[in-house]
């Protein structure tokens, strides 16, 4: 019996060990789905603002639109090419857990000219980006991984600068339209 009583205890602290290690893995596995949510995401947001940044570049009147389309490109293609090296890294395919593409923003961007475009384009990109910086907190304040701390906190000072300069396009389009409605209207005389 005595017998029996150690091989018992041997494999219960296998089964401990065993225990320890799956839980250790799973703790892994699910800072990895984290981890690939989050990446998913960003490689999402920053294909859709090089896409914005293409079409303001194409159809903005104003050359502070202009300019700004030719910004978003830049930024998100550079931060894009960090998602995917930190996607890499952690062996994470991001075309498997990246959202499907809403459009419906582009879509209605691309019927728009002129100073309709801009208004609403900076007004898109502003909304846009301040949900892109709370998220991009809330994920690097929640997050137990490292590596994706770090992008996060590079990322969102380069958001907020997005949404700032969002925000002073919005300001500048609502004055100007106002401006340009005023010269637009007929004199009167009499």
């Amino acid at each position: 019996m005595k017998r029996d009583y150690r091989m018992f205890r041997t494999f219960g602290r296998c089964g401990v060990a065993l225990a320890l290690v799956l839980a250790g893995g799973a703790a892994t596995a699910a800072d990895t789905s984290e981890t690939a949510t989050v990446l998913g995401k960003l490689h999402h947001s920053n294909q859709m603002e090089i896409d914005m940044g293409k079409l303001a570049q194409e159809k903005g009147m104003s050359k502070e639109v202009k300019s700004y389309g030719k910004t978003l490109v830049t930024d998100h293609t550079a931060a894009d090419k960090k998602v995917m090296a930190l996607a890499k890294q952690e062996k994470i395919e991001l075309s498997a857990t990246m959202p499907p593409m809403a459009g419906d923003k582009m879509t209605q961007l691309k019927t728009l000219t002129g100073a309709e475009f801009d208004k609403a384009f900076a007004r898109d990109m502003l909304e846009d980006h301040t949900k892109d910086v709370d998220e991009a907190k809330a994920a690097r304040d929640k997050t137990t991984d490292p590596k994706l701390n770090a992008l996060l906190t590079s990322t969102i000072p380069v958001l907020e600068k997005h949404r700032e300069t969002a925000q002073k396009l919005v300001d500048t389009q609502g004055s100007s339209k106002a401006g340009a409605a005023g010269a637009n209207m007929p004199e009167h005389r009499q």
